[in-house]
């Protein structure tokens, strides 16, 4: 929401957000990379070959199921964020706002869009890097969608400290819910000149 204020401040805590969001996951992707000299990583190896046996097994109990869960608990939490993205990158082709809400809008979306997509593709390479149980899977995806709410957080110490800090978000509920009732009773109107020109 501080994507859309033009105010300074409000850019600051979005960047701010942003750039602690980008640097939590990094740390994910750095962490799934295959580097066997590296003891940090946190790959888990499931192949075992016992000295005694010429073949090799996964001991990985990860399963479809497992990657299903993934698939819903992704979809579910990250919808929005794809959705109210790409919903600002629309409003910014609209010639009716001004210029600089147009480009607010555009930059907001394409933001917000793109931590969302980043967000999908490291919890899927993570995954596929340390899970091995589909207990496994679902926790790790927890942990990631657990970060990509420190936005949320941040607003709402922001609006603990101070409702004036974060009012440029409540006017902003409200001027899209006083459009939203012009377009209704404007739709309304034109039904009724309808319905009097038929008769």
């Amino acid at each position: 929401s501080y994507f859309v204020t033009d105010k300074v401040l409000g850019w600051l805590v979005a960047f701010a957000a942003l750039g602690m969001q980008v640097g939590l996951l990094v740390a994910f992707v750095i962490a799934s990379e295959v580097k066997l000299q590296d003891d940090k990583i946190d790959i888990q190896f499931t192949w075992k070959c016992p000295r005694d046996s010429f073949v090799c097994k996964d001991t990985a109990d990860l399963t479809g199921a497992g990657w299903f869960i993934f698939s819903v608990l992704m979809i579910a939490n990250l919808a929005k964020d794809m959705i109210s993205g790409s919903k600002l990158i629309y409003h910014s082709l609209e010639v009716r706002h001004p210029i600089g809400s147009r480009i607010r809008y555009f930059i907001g979306g394409t933001l917000l869009c793109s931590i969302t997509l980043f967000a999908l593709y490291v919890s899927t390479i993570y995954n596929k890097a340390i899970a091995t149980s589909n207990t496994d899977i679902i926790v790790n995806s927890v942990v990631v969608l657990f970060v990509m709410e420190l936005d949320e957080w941040i607003f709402a110490a922001l609006e603990a400290c101070s409702e004036k800090w974060t009012a440029h978000s409540a006017e902003s509920d409200h001027s899209t819910s006083h459009i939203a009732e012009m377009k209704e009773k404007i739709r309304t109107q034109q039904a009724q000149f309808e319905s009097q020109r038929k008769e």
